[in-house]
């Protein structure tokens, strides 16, 4: 996960990074090549310990909690089963007490408790019957995260804000003639992310069954998530005009598929739910204006001219926001795109950023004295 890439990239030098993950990437069964699974390895500036399937028990967390003896631990998700498990080692007094900061990554979102609901329920019922998640500090990244973790929770549980860490550069080498040249009547839109409902990528297809004129195409990149999700695009896309054409690329290592999308003029993804979404903030990078629906953070796009942000029970805006895509000309696009550039750009610069998340490791690190 980026949001834990950038954080060792950016506090390598106050602190040293133990990681415990799966020995596979998300929606893949093969394992990672290259790896020493079930043992430690140097992965950049933090140690990582790559468990097979199977392999994490709470008695395992315990002992690799044992181990390395952390003075703080920082979990990603609310649900996963690797969080699931070291929870329950904790529970069960097998790991010595030890501050936990516990990030949802936008999970207790409406949107996103709306995905698999009953299921999400029934966990969270039990979750708090039994003190899961008693004593962990929240980290939020926004007002809005810090909102639904208390509505989940409760009113008196700590929660610390600190924005999701960029990483210090993207596309550091990018250059505006990479960019497409944009005539009127003709657009290339991309989408990049995991092919789930959460991203609601039949969404854009639904609306690009009504762009009639122009010459549309639409690449696809990213990683099938949910083959069932995908067989339902497949067959909004053979319903598509003639106008409208779909390239689906698969998926690439993150600098290609960068590259890729920075070869296209609009990046499209009319998200159902996105705690932050480093997606949108490398598309912008790579001179991509956005075009995201409104259940996203980035509020300012559209007064900063970097794209839009169009609520999506308003589908007419959106397919009129495409055909404005449609009918720009070339150099209001090369000014919108710069736009985006320079967005990201200030974005990656913001000490604010590095501070917020700064305090919140020092609380938990504090609080092991």
């Amino acid at each position: 996960m980026w949001s834990v890439v950038n954080l060792v990239d950016r506090f390598k030098a106050e602190y040293d990074f133990s990681v415990v993950t799966r020995d596979h990437d998300l929606a893949e069964t093969s394992p990672y090549r290259d790896i020493v699974r079930g043992d430690w390895n140097k992965v950049g500036n933090a140690k990582v310990f790559f468990f097979e399937k199977g392999e994490l028990t709470a008695k395992r967390a315990a002992e690799l909690a044992a181990e390395v003896r952390p003075d703080a631990v920082y979990l990603n998700s609310v649900f996963s089963l690797p969080v699931r498990r070291f929870l329950s080692a904790r529970r069960k007094r097998l790991i010595d007490d030890v501050p936990v900061i516990l990030a949802p990554c936008g999970e207790l979102s409406k949107a996103a408790l709306a995905i698999k609901p009953f299921k999400k329920k029934l966990f969270l019922t039990y979750a708090k019957a039994v003190g899961l998640y008693n004593g962990v500090i929240w980290k939020a990244s926004f007002d809005a995260d810090a909102l639904d973790i208390r509505d989940v929770f409760g009113q008196d549980v700590e929660v610390m804000t600190a924005p999701d860490l960029v990483p210090e550069t993207i596309l550091p080498d990018y250059s505006p003639s990479w960019k497409p040249k944009k005539e009127p009547g003709s657009v290339r839109f991309v989408y990049l992310s995991r092919i789930s409902p959460k991203k609601n990528l039949i969404y854009l297809l639904e609306r690009l069954k009504e762009i009639r004129v122009g010459d549309v195409t639409l690449e696809i990149i990213g990683p099938v998530d949910d083959e069932a999700y995908w067989r339902q695009c497949e067959r909004a896309i053979a319903e598509l005009p003639a106008n409208v054409k779909t390239r689906r690329l698969g998926a690439f290592p993150n600098r290609e598929a960068l590259r890729l999308v920075a070869k296209d003029h609009f990046f499209v993804m009319p998200t159902l739910n996105e705690n932050f979404g480093y997606v949108f903030i490398e598309a912008l990078a790579a001179g991509c204006p956005i075009l995201i629906s409104d259940n996203t953070v980035w509020t300012d796009i559209e007064e900063k001219k970097a794209g839009w942000q169009i609520p999506l029970d308003n589908p007419e805006r959106f397919v009129e926001t495409m055909n404005e895509c449609i009918g720009m000309q070339g150099r209001e696009y090369t000014q919108m795109s710069n736009s985006a550039r320079e967005y990201a750009l200030d974005w990656l610069s913001r000490t604010e950023i590095n501070e917020a998340t700064a305090a919140v490791l020092a609380r938990a690190v504090e609080g092991r004295v």
